[in-house]
């Protein structure tokens, strides 16, 4: 509709008054190429002048895309459906149909709300009728088109990523560890350049991890020296929907506003939860709030969970991931077979393939939440020792005239004084550990690789239980079959991770095996002094019926050595030593 149809139509008096609602979008644009929400303010505001159209409100999406692809919803347009449902104005004007929609469900369901309401929609310098035929078709074409653009926006973009994975370039957020490296005539991005303060971090990190020390205690050191952690105090969309989520509830909102350091911290917390709550999406907030280097209203921390991720950092490794998959190439070894590697990637690497194997294999083993140390771990073998009626941990127990016992956690089942117990259990290790064919006893001449096979066989044999569980469960299978097939992949299992137990030998072990074995544990912590006991031994302690005045009856008393046969301890009533 032309401004001279519109003034015919108002001499005629058909045409009513028209009251106007702009909405203006944008999808995030580094480059400047679309027409900000700024320019198509400016382009609205001379149209609604030019056709004499009355003002009512104006509606923002900003940095927010209208395609089928998109991962948020758009406040903003939702607030113009309830306007426009309201009668609250007869025409939307966008700066052109893309602004409004890129998907042909939400264009059905526009065109019949303007059409019910009796709305116009104006954009690209018309106003379109709804209930006319002919602008229902040109606009429908407009829907289609704006949508196919979506399509091959998408494909091509999937494209790219694809082909700068393969080529091992960098995409998304900078890692931690590295820094971006920009052309400055073109302000292109050149590629990660390592960050050497962040590379300390990570080296620190690795190498404790690799040492046996637990992440605790890494988290404990870091965040004592006021170490910065990966994106330190900056704003994310978690962030700012936990605090939307604690405003919800006075208590908490109050207690978390007592936590925070300064009135300014709390006032700013206080806008940020009046933003989003006022329509604001907490991506753009977050965005505006970093570019704007407003630091987070609690400073950040370590703790295992982020000393852990670094020691795994993929891309401090040197491995470029696609769809959260390690990118291979095939290529031939020296002995002419083909072997798959990782792609070179454009970056330097901080953690060495080794170092990220080994990590890899100890830090994600299934068990490992049972043998993880705590901070305050103060004896040998609490939590290592097992019962040996029903397999439970022995803890360390006191009595009553001060004496120390290690005693089965979950029932008593057996009971030993801890004093003579560590003193025996640590000869054996010390024994072990002096023999002159050591390091042949401890395999560890094995490389790490053997660790990531096996592991991938656990995960395997872990998956094909699973599934057969879930087709017992369902009823697929019958209950004699899965009885007969579970006893064998039980066993499978256990073989599996046995074979990853050993070739994950913590790197320490290899410092203290030889004949100075015994200066050398004197001198390791308490947490890398468990991680040497628990790699090599696993002692079970059994019921006697003896009792052994002023000493140990040691022959129930099994050391567990994991690298050599088990010997078969005596059986016997138990009773206290």
């Amino acid at each position: 509709m032309s401004k001279g149809s519109i003034a015919r139509l108002r001499m005629m008096k058909t045409m009513p008054t028209l009251r106007g609602i702009r909405y203006l979008r944008a999808s995030h644009d580094g480059q400047g190429r679309e027409a900000s929400v700024e320019s198509q303010e400016d382009e609205g505001e001379e149209f609604f002048q030019q056709f004499g159209i009355e003002h009512v409100a104006t509606f923002c999406d900003n940095h927010l895309s209208a395609s089928p692809y998109a991962t948020e919803e758009r406040p903003e347009f939702i607030r113009l459906r309830a306007a426009l449902e309201a009668g609250q104005a007869n025409l939307v004007w966008t700066f052109d149909h893309a602004r409004m929609l890129r998907d042909l469900k939400v264009y059905t369901q526009l065109r019949d709300l303007l059409i019910e309401v009796g709305c116009y929609w104006a954009y690209g310098g018309r106003i379109y009728d709804m209930t006319d035929p002919a602008d229902r078709r040109a606009t429908a074409r407009d829907a289609a088109e704006a949508e196919g653009q979506s399509d091959t926006i998408s494909i091509n973009v999937k494209r790219g990523v694809k082909r700068k994975a393969r080529a091992g370039e960098p995409a998304g957020p900078v890692a931690f560890g590295y820094r971006v490296h920009y052309d400055p005539e073109t302000g292109d991005s050149l590629g990660w350049l390592v960050d050497e303060d962040q590379k300390a971090v990570i080296r620190e990190i690795v190498n404790d991890c690799m040492a046996g020390k637990p992440l605790t205690a890494i988290a404990r050191k870091l965040n004592e020296r006021g170490v910065p952690c990966p994106r330190d105090r900056r704003w994310d969309v978690r962030l700012i929907r936990n605090l939307v989520d604690e405003y919800k509830h006075a208590g908490g909102w109050a207690r978390l506003l007592a936590r925070m350091e300064s009135d300014d911290c709390r006032a700013l917390a206080e806008r940020v939860v009046s933003r989003v709550l006022a329509g604001e999406t907490p991506r753009n907030v977050s965005r505006e709030l970093n570019k704007d280097k407003k630091p987070y209203v609690f400073p950040t921390v370590w703790d295992c969970r982020k000393v852990k991720k670094i020691a795994l950092s993929k891309a401090a490794a040197g491995l470029r991931q696609y769809h959260g998959q390690v990118l291979t190439t095939t290529t031939t070894d020296e002995g002419g077979n083909t072997v798959s590697v990782p792609v070179t990637v454009t970056w330097t690497p901080i953690i060495t393939e080794h170092e990220h194997r080994t990590l890899t294999a100890r830090l994600t083993r299934q068990d490992r939440g049972k043998l993880r140390d705590g901070q305050r771990v103060k004896y040998w073998w609490s939590g290592i020792a097992e019962c040996g009626v029903c397999g439970a941990p022995l803890s360390r127990s006191k009595e009553r005239n001060g004496t120390g016992r290690y005693q089965c956690r979950k029932t008593g089942c057996v009971s030993r004084d801890q004093v003579r117990v560590d003193a025996w259990l640590m000869e054996q290790a010390l024994l072990l550990l002096e023999r002159p064919d050591a390091a042949s006893v401890f395999r560890l001449a094995e490389h790490a690789s053997k660790a990531e096979e096996a592991e991938k066989e656990v995960k395997t044999l872990r998956a094909e239980l699973e599934g057969w569980r879930n087709a017992a469960g369902a009823g697929k299978v019958s209950p004699e079959s899965f009885a007969s097939i579970e006893p064998a992949l039980l066993e499978r299992l256990q073989k599996a991770q046995e074979r990853v137990d050993r070739a994950t030998v913590p790197p320490i072990l290899s410092t203290v095996i030889g004949p100075n074995a015994r200066e050398v544990m004197a001198q390791l912590d308490i947490t890398q002094l468990r991680t040497v006991l628990r790699t090599i031994m696993r002692p079970q302690i059994h019921p006697t019926n003896r009792r052994v005045v002023n000493g140990l009856d040691t022959t129930t008393i099994d050391p567990g050595f994991r690298f050599t046969p088990r010997p078969v301890p005596t059986d016997g009533a138990d009773a206290a030593a």
